[in-house]
């Protein structure tokens, strides 16, 4: 890597310490080079994650939390891209060991090039050497380097030299490696180790535009100029668009990236967006979703006694996806958190209790046979029928599919006239609906109110209306009068036949 300058090492680790500690406060501090060509230096945004807190790295950041296939997002903690690991201190390398997981690291330099400046080790990491230009990387020239970064050493696919070689077992690496992080670098973090991301993001479908960003950032993070589009696009990609038939070619046949590892990279490095819900129920009954996603909310009729966040059950579109469930009074609301940690989308939902309704019917009275029917219930589930004022089972009823029972049920014979209430009650005895009142009468009231169907009309005596028991029969007076007339003619007859003998005796 010779086309650079000599450059004394300690003012260039002093400059670029000061360059990354002024990105990370927002500000630009950077040479009078970078003032002439910004471009080449952008600025870091809130999808970059540089990494300032391992002494000794200038040039390391986690891959871009780009938008890739699907609108899914780059996990950035997946992979870090830096320079050479020579001038980490021990700390810096528990650092990353311990806070950015790192333990795997593949280094792509030459053996020379590791032998000069090897690595510090990171506790519990593995490390890889795969030199991507062989045994000799040295170049007075960057476009005549670029040029090889496609393919040098490459003849057919038999002899695929150790470029495309190289970038195989990186690729076929970071498919296959899902424990923890992985750092790739070579000895700036740019060439090399650029074109190894340029490929990785396009599998995961990153767009051109974000890969040039996260390209130019070494030139950012180091505070130099040296990674320019002209080299990796003009020359880099270019090359591959012409020689190779374009990227995706390029990695399907001629670096032998296969179907399954496509895969693994995507499910690897991409985190989706997705925080919607593919079903509510609470307590079983199905929750509109358009409606719960509004502001307003759905409101559904569920057997719930007190609403808690266990009768509230989520399914997310993507098994990824998180959900909570907070619960204020007869309100529900769901978040879901998709797996990128950041998306989300909010689900409210009303809920209240099924009612019960009594089909049609006359008086009631004790004893008396009523048809009651509710709706919301859970499907399958099986609901007592409660008089409230016993209380008394008077029935059970089993939901149907749809939610719904209807049954018939008998009052107790015994039940005292007035105000009562009918609920529905799950298995502890607990109501799960709204109560229903309803006003039972005397069978004695009811038969003195008047004749039904031209039958004579009974009435109540005693003490039966006020304790509700059995009506008296009613009263035939015909004998009573003709017993009575009698007795008035004896009594009558009598009379006269006094009158009579008295008259006789006075004469």
């Amino acid at each position: 890597m010779s086309r650079r300058p000599v450059r004394p090492s300690a003012l260039l680790r002093a400059s670029a310490t000061a360059v990354a500690t002024a990105a990370v406060l927002g500000t630009v501090g950077l040479s009078s080079a970078a003032h002439a060509d910004s471009d080449l230096q952008p600025a870091l945004t809130a999808q970059d994650h540089p990494i300032t807190d391992v002494p000794g790295l200038v040039n390391g950041r986690e891959l871009g939390a780009f938008t890739g296939l699907g609108g899914q997002r780059v996990d950035a903690s997946r992979l870090i891209r830096s320079e050479s690991l020579d001038k980490v201190t021990a700390a810096g390398a528990q650092t990353l060991a311990s806070e950015y997981h790192v333990d795997l690291v593949v280094d792509l330099r030459t053996p020379d090039q590791v032998a000069a400046k090897p690595d510090v080790a990171i506790p519990g990491a593995q490390e890889v050497h795969i030199s991507m230009f062989g045994a000799d990387g040295d170049y007075s020239d960057d476009t005549a380097m670029y040029h090889d970064l496609v393919d040098k050493g490459y003849v057919d696919a038999t002899d695929r030299g150790p470029m495309i070689t190289a970038y195989a077992q990186v690729l076929q690496i970071l498919a296959t490696h899902t424990s923890g992080t992985v750092l790739v670098h070579c000895s700036h973090g740019m060439d090399r180790t650029g074109t190894v991301v340029d490929l990785l993001d396009r599998v995961l479908g990153v767009g051109s535009a974000d890969i040039l960003h996260d390209y130019l950032l070494s030139n950012t993070q180091l505070g130099v100029t040296w990674a320019t589009p002209a080299l990796l696009q003009g020359t880099f990609e270019h090359d591959v668009a012409t020689k190779y038939a374009g990227m995706d070619s390029y990695l399907s046949r001629t670096i032998g990236v296969t179907a399954d590892e496509e895969a693994a990279l995507r499910a690897r490095f991409l985190v989706s967006d997705d925080a919607s819900a593919s079903a509510i129920t609470v307590d079983g009954v199905t929750v509109p979703l358009d409606a719960a996603a509004t502001a307003a909310g759905a409101t559904v009729t569920a057997p719930v006694a007190t609403l808690s966040d266990t009768d509230v059950h989520v399914s997310t579109t993507d098994p990824s996806a998180r959900s909570t469930v907070a619960v204020q009074g007869d309100t529900a609301v769901v978040t879901v958190t998709a797996e990128d940690g950041t998306t989300t989308t909010t689900y409210r939902v009303h809920v209240a209790r099924p009612t019960l309704a009594l089909g049609a019917h006359g008086a009631l009275t004790p004893g008396s046979t009523v048809t009651v029917g509710s709706s919301g219930l859970t499907p399958g589930a099986s609901y007592q029928v409660v008089v409230h004022s016993t209380p008394q089972v008077l029935g059970r009823v089993t939901a149907a599919q749809d939610g719904t029972v209807s049954a018939s049920v008998t009052l107790p014979a015994d039940l005292a006239p007035g105000a009562h209430t009918l609920f529905l009650a799950d298995a502890t005895g607990t109501a799960v609906s709204d109560p229903l009142a309803l006003t039972v009468v005397s069978a004695t009231t009811t038969a003195a109110s008047g004749s039904v169907a031209g039958t004579a009309t009974t009435a109540a005596v005693g003490p039966s209306v006020a304790t509700g028991g059995t009506v008296a029969g009613g009263r035939d007076d015909a004998p009573w009068l003709a017993l009575g007339g009698l007795g008035a003619l004896v009594l009558g007859g009598t009379g006269a036949l006094r009158i009579r003998s008295r008259r006789r005796a006075g004469r």
